[in-house]
């Protein structure tokens, strides 16, 4: 009886000590590297063995895996990672890392302790949106808590946009990036973090980026559309909103503008797939007179003359007697009614205008009553694809001497 006890005894030890191995293995392991024909190369990836016997890496279940307790091997079976597949001995395995080496490869892991990644990412300052300074590339790197990443890269007319998780180390200064960005994919050594700045350094390239200003602006799309605008008959269903525009005598518009010298708009865009705005300051030269007309420097593309793209000129809004929605040149319109709105440049009584802009972008328009020519309020929204959403809200109107 005392023999068959000692026995039940052993073999649940052996038990525990087989399941405490398989346990080990099961869970989010960091791949750091691999080892194969004498070269290493560093891979950075998400690798999770789950307890179903499946493996996943980056999100994405790539093959099976077993553990074999007759000479401690992990198995893993893969036919869309074949360079993957294989038996390979444990040759380390401690809370913290992990090494299965094959005839052919080495693999590398670091255990990724998900509550660590969290509390080190929220104090790490790098929550946020930050524009990248590249030469000719509009590059915006976003880094949400508690570990998601974008990277959204725009250049001669393309967009390209990586996705990903992000592990910051305070003790190491270093930024791990799991993405398809190569730039940025892999270990990054922090040279600097600041509340404003960003300094990293990749594969001996150097990466500059500034913090960019966020605004927590409510995103109301104008759900309409070309067609809203006519009846069955192709017939123009508002004409009658012309009488109701506040801006209806030139001679006044024209005597107004005549006074100004500058007007300041504050334009966020929206970041598309960040649910964040960028925004930034921009700024509007008024010249002109009675006899001379008015123009305007069109702000409303996005840019200024301080922010004027390479060989471009800006562009400028002339005031005619057609253009009834100044400085937007749109025919088609209707008038919503009117709305009081507050900015950093006062209160205003506005008159709210829906139109479909020149590049079939709904428009809508706060226009301000008693200030002719002056906007309040624009939303520029182009859905699709190659969309956008713009703000623009007037934050100072500055006076001629």
């Amino acid at each position: 009886m005392k023999k068959i006890a000692i026995v039940l005894v052993t073999l649940l030890i052996i038990s525990v000590n087989l399941n405490a191995q398989e346990n080990s293995i099961t869970g989010k392991w960091l791949l750091t590297k691999v080892e194969a024909a004498g070269n290493i190369e560093e891979v950075y990836s998400e690798v999770i063995f789950k307890d179903d016997g499946y493996v996943e890496m980056e999100g994405r279940v790539f093959g099976n895996w077993v553990y074999k307790k007759k000479g401690k091997t992990v198995t893993i079976e893969s036919e869309m990672i074949k360079e993957f597949a294989g038996e390979r001995k444990i040759s380390k395995l401690n809370e913290n890392e992990m090494v299965l080496s094959g005839s052919e490869m080495k693999l590398f892991f670091k255990k990724m302790d998900q509550k660590t990644i969290e509390t080190e990412n929220k104090n790490s300052k790098l929550e946020g949106l930050w524009k990248v300074s590249v030469e000719d590339v509009d590059k915006i790197l976003r880094f949400k808590l508690p570990d998601s990443f974008i990277s959204l890269e725009k250049m001669d007319g393309a967009e390209f946009t990586s996705k990903g998780t992000w592990m910051y180390n305070s003790k190491e200064k270093s930024l791990i990036v799991m993405t398809s960005d190569d730039e940025l994919r892999g270990l990054n050594t922090v040279v600097k973090i600041t509340d404003t700045e960003l300094e990293l350094e990749n594969k001996g390239n150097n990466i500059n980026a500034t913090k960019a200003e966020q605004k927590d602006i409510k995103v109301e799309r104008p759900t309409f559309s070309d067609d809203d605008f006519y009846n069955e008959n192709g017939d123009y269903k508002y004409e009658a909103d012309l009488e109701k525009l506040p801006w209806k005598d030139f001679a006044k518009l024209i005597e107004y503008l005549s006074n100004i010298n500058k007007l300041v708009y504050e334009f966020s865009a929206l970041v598309e797939e960040t649910e964040s705005f960028d925004t930034k300051k921009l700024t509007a030269n008024v010249r002109g007179s009675m006899n001379e007309g008015i123009y305007m420097d069109n702000i409303f593309v996005g840019f200024d003359t301080a922010s004027l793209p390479e060989n471009s000129e800006m562009p400028v809004a002339m005031h005619n007697w057609n253009n009834k929605l100044y400085p937007f040149e749109s025919y088609t319109f209707r008038v919503l009614g009117e709305e009081e709105i507050t900015s950093a440049a006062g209160t205003f009584n506005c008159t709210v205008i829906e139109a479909i802009g020149d590049d079939y972008e709904n428009l809508k328009l706060w226009m301000i009553n008693d200030k002719p020519g002056l906007l309040a309020k624009v939303i520029k929204d182009q859905p699709g694809d190659y969309g956008f959403y713009q703000v623009f809200e007037l934050v100072e109107i500055e006076l001629r001497d």
